[in-house]
This record gives structure tokens, sequence and C-alpha cells, in this order.
């Protein structure tokens, strides 16, 4: 908001030119937008939260389990997509926002309400929340470093998301008895599986088996 001058405050503090100007109705629509968007940013900040925890449970030994059980590998990426219907761009915002400490988004979360009392712009968003974090960051390790004090900073670094390793390989079917046999094999040669090595080999004996009859053999390309 420009600074008025005086003549300019007095002219518009006058009755009759604040109805003719729809002044009055006009702030209270702008306050009724604001309290929206906090209300909006603070429901992405708890969802955030719970995405976090999310992909917890897809990174884990027991979400990777039962997809495998499933027959299904999916790369971070594709959890974002398939899972909430979110670009990796946003995917990957909300959860840097949602890893974020509360000593950050607290100190965010003043400041935009003081620009909003002082009628100033803010960014009440992820990507202004992202920007902050990054700021607040560097600042506080400058101020750590000239007291001497040893304090872990957790910034926008520590939000970083790790990347998923690749899968290279992965088998999954269903054996006489009902129950589901499943492996993926990782780029780092790691082999995920709830199954014992004789429902494995007994798997595989099936494919190589169902692959030796030509016609059972269909090529795809």
């Amino acid at each position: 908001m420009s600074t008025l001058l005086s003549i300019e405050e007095s002219f518009l503090s006058q009755s009759d030119i604040k109805s003719a100007l729809n002044l009055n109705d006009i702030k209270r629509i702008q306050k009724q937008i604001t309290n929206a968007h906090k209300s909006k940013f603070s429901h992405t900040l708890t969802m955030a939260k719970l995405v976090v925890g999310a992909e917890s449970w897809f990174t884990s030994e027991e979400g990777q389990m039962r997809m495998a059980n499933e027959g299904l590998s999916w790369t971070k990426e594709e959890f974002g997509q398939r899972v909430f219907g979110w670009q990796r761009s946003f995917f990957y915002k909300v959860l840097k926002a949602g890893k974020l400490s509360d000593q950050i988004i607290n100190a965010f979360t003043t400041k935009c309400d003081e620009a909003d009392a002082q009628g100033k712009d803010v960014d009440r968003s992820l990507a202004g929340l992202l920007k902050f974090a990054q700021d607040f960051s560097e600042v506080e390790t400058i101020i750590n470093e000239e007291t001497g004090e040893e304090e872990e900073i957790e910034g926008l670094e520590e939000a970083e998301v790790e990347e998923r390793v690749e899968t290279i390989f992965t088998m999954s079917m269903k054996n006489a008895t009902g129950r589901n046999v499943a492996v993926r094999v990782d780029a780092n040669g790691a082999v995920i599986t709830r199954n014992d090595a004789s429902e494995i080999a007994q798997a595989i004996a099936f494919l190589q088996a169902a692959m030796s009859l030509e016609t059972n053999y269909v090529q795809t390309l």
C-alpha cells in the first residue's frame, strides 16, 4: 500500500467519499479474501504433513513389499501422480514443506501476518514458504557461526527428497495355493520379496515352462 499524503487521507476518510467508492464493502471483502488465503494455506500445511507420512510408508520396506505383492512398481514421481494426481513439481513442493520445522513455518506465518496488517502484498504459498525457508536457514547458519553455537538448523536443505532406487526387474504371480508370489530387484542388486526361495523358484519354473511352449509364447512389440 502506498503512503498517502495528509490531504489524501482526509479526502478518503470522508463518509460520503467512502460511500461513493464502496470502500467499506471493498475492505470487508479484501479481509475475507485474506482470511480465505490464510485458511487455505493452513489446510495445505496440514495436508503436507499427512503426505510426508504417506510417502514415508510408500518408501518403507512394508510399503514396497505390499506393492510388489500386487505386481506394482512406482517411482516417487509416479506415486505422487497415481495417488494424489499431482505433477512432479507440486508433489515435491508439498513434501519439502511437510518436512520443514515448526520454527520455520511459524516464522513465515508471522511474517505474512505482519505484511497483511500493513496492507502489503505477501506470497502466502508453498513457493513463498520454501523460499523463506532457504533464506531463513542461511541467516541462521551465519548467526550460529558468529556466536560459536552448535545448533542444527532444519531448513530447506534437510527437506530435500531423495529418489527411490530404480527398479530393474519385477515378477508377480499367484501360485496353486492362491498365495501371491512377488519379487523385485533394484538397481543396486537388492532382491526384495516376502516369499521364500522355494516359492520364487517355483514361480520361475512356471514361467520357464510356459515360455517353452510355442503356443503360449506371445511376443509383443
